[in-house]
């Protein structure tokens, strides 16, 4: 019998090695995650099951250190490898599989292929030699503004609110961020995006700096209540004349925090969909159940023509999605081969595309199954509204389906109007 395994994934590019960690992986979620998952939603606020589930797969199963260099006791883990993953850790619950990738995602811009070396073994010893999670945050919409912050080649800084200013040797920095993953209170260390120019369009303004979240000046307000992701804690993040090393910026040299910055997204664009396939991958499992067991008209519900036809276009978008975005996640790994610069407009615009069509999809293949099941799709006890509740959300990060169109028509069509 099919199951998600048979879904197709490019093997030549799969180590053993990596083989390996995956099926750990998928027995941590299928242990610790799926026979407690009903339950989580109703811990957005303490995270008293969330905090041991956290602890296991950063610190137990070494996820805080994927993407470390092995000198510094990480892993060093490839993009194909890390989506495999997160693939799994969104089968059993996307808000806690967020909240685990963004603290190696905060981390990005000065690691390859931008590395920071001062930065790298300062901050490496606290995930990679750590008994305790260490929490990173990636602070990038602006309260006033938006995602006009991630939106690079449009605004190229200019609406940027937050700011930094140098003096002497310190960076000061004042704003306020709005819905950061990790933040609410779970933050260890902020990446913040900054101008240090403000109201002025140039790409060499845009400021990625690094604040310990212990910071004086710092404060963190309570997650936000939302539809779902119960395990991602969002909430505001005030940074009132906060001041840190003029060497926690990520790179000192023009221009380069925005090219980091821009493959800060391209990857996050890889991720999101690898999350959207793990989802997927659930809903094809608990669908399966449903349709092997269900008799209507005296026969399976599969065996309808109509349900049949539904099932196959479900598949299609798996299978399609899955090719597509480890196309994506190759690329990321061998930018030699494919002459594409993973920091480049062009490699922006299509992972904007990925993670368009996948996350469109996903919110899609949901609606199907719910269809499909009636009354028992939304019951919590099949399980499928919890992706319901939480699919949607993928969709809105990063600026959402507006700017991924406008980043995919600037490169494709070459616009330049906006």
């Amino acid at each position: 019998m099919p199951t998600i395994d048979d879904f197709s994934l490019p093997n030549e590019w799969i180590t053993d090695e990596t083989k390996m960690i995956v099926r750990a992986c998928r027995e941590l979620v299928e242990k610790e995650i799926f026979p407690i998952r009903k339950k989580l939603d109703e811990d957005w606020k303490e995270h008293k099951l969330y905090e041991p589930l956290f602890r296991k797969i950063l610190v137990e199963f070494g996820y805080q250190r994927i993407p470390w260099p092995e000198k510094y006791g990480g892993f060093a883990l490839d993009a194909i490898t890390s989506m495999l993953l997160l693939e799994e850790l969104c089968r059993g619950d996307s808000g806690l599989a967020t909240a685990v990738d963004c603290v190696n995602w905060t981390f990005e811009p000065i690691l390859e292929p931008y590395p920071n070396e001062y930065l790298i073994e300062k901050f490496a010893p606290l995930l990679c030699q750590s008994e305790k999670p260490y929490v990173g945050c990636a602070a990038i919409t602006d309260e006033r503004s938006g995602s006009d912050v991630e939106n690079i080649d449009g605004t190229h800084c200019q609406y940027t609110a937050t700011t930094a200013r140098l003096e002497g040797d310190e960076w000061v920095i004042n704003g306020h961020k709005l819905w950061p993953t990790n933040s609410g209170g779970l933050a260890d260390m902020f990446c913040v995006f900054c101008t240090t120019n403000p109201g002025v369009a140039d790409d060499n303004a845009l400021a990625l700096i690094y604040v310990p979240a212990d910071t004086p000046g710092v404060t963190q307000g309570p997650p936000y209540l939302k539809a779902g992701m119960a395990g991602d804690w969002n909430g505001d993040v005030w940074f009132e004349n906060v001041r840190v090393p003029k060497e926690y910026r990520a790179h000192q040299e023009p221009g380069l925090d925005a090219k980091a910055a821009r493959y800060f997204m391209c990857s996050g664009n890889v991720g999101a969909s690898a999350s959207s396939i793990g989802i997927m991958l659930n809903v094809y499992e608990l669908l399966k159940r449903w349709v092997d067991t269900r008799v209507v008209g005296g026969k399976h519900l599969k065996e309808h023509s109509m349900t049949a036809s539904v099932l196959a276009d479900i598949a299609i978008v798996i299978e399609v999605s899955r090719s597509d975005t480890y196309m994506k996640a190759r690329m990321m790994d061998r930018p030699d081969l494919y002459g594409t610069d993973p920091a480049s407009p062009e490699f922006l615009a299509k992972t904007r595309a990925n993670k368009l069509f996948v996350t469109d999809q996903l919110t899609i293949v949901i609606n199907k199954a719910l269809d499909l099941m009636g009354s028992f799709g939304y019951a919590r006890d099949w399980e499928i509204e919890k992706h319901w509740r939480d699919a949607k959300i993928i969709s809105l990060w990063m600026g959402g389906r507006g700017l991924a169109k406008l980043d995919i028509a600037r490169w494709f069509w070459d616009c330049k109007t906006f």
